[in-house]
């Protein structure tokens, strides 16, 4: 197969940088949730509430920390990231994939606020990197 064209390439490296980044930020919230450790730090602001948004048993489906979920989810779409650069089948899984993160990660986000009146600092890394990979990564896929 052809090497990829620049314009592809560089919007598909920043979706896998991004996505690396929501797996990075996801780490310390799944390490909290598993009893690794004690605090999530926040920022200085009475905007956010780590702990207690994660220690809450919404935050915990089935018992299963959604920490551990969502690390399982970003390896998936590592995966798609890395395979769609050779394998064009992955593309279109790829797309999909992005509607299943990006609409994840906003009803995350929303019933954090509805619910807690607080965001998780950390989840919020989460979502930034997400939307960051969704758009350079329809941006790559656009560019096929």
């Amino acid at each position: 197969m052809a090497s990829m064209e620049l314009e592809q390439r560089i919007p598909l490296n920043a979706a896998t940088v991004a996505c690396a980044v929501a797996v990075l930020t996801l780490v310390p919230v799944a390490a909290h949730q598993l009893g690794l450790l004690d605090h999530l730090p926040d920022p200085p602001s009475g905007l956010f509430d780590s702990d207690r948004i994660t220690e809450s048993k919404t935050a915990h489906p089935l018992g299963i920390p959604d920490s551990v979920l969502g690390l399982g989810s970003y390896a998936a779409t590592l995966a798609l990231l890395l395979a769609s650069r050779r394998l064009r089948i992955a593309r279109p899984l790829l797309h999909a994939k992005f509607a299943a993160d990006s609409s994840a990660t906003a009803f995350n986000v929303v019933r954090q606020v509805v619910k807690f009146r607080r965001l998780c600092s950390w989840c919020t890394g989460t979502a930034i990197a997400t939307a960051a990979m969704v758009y350079y990564g329809r941006k790559a896929l656009r560019a096929d």
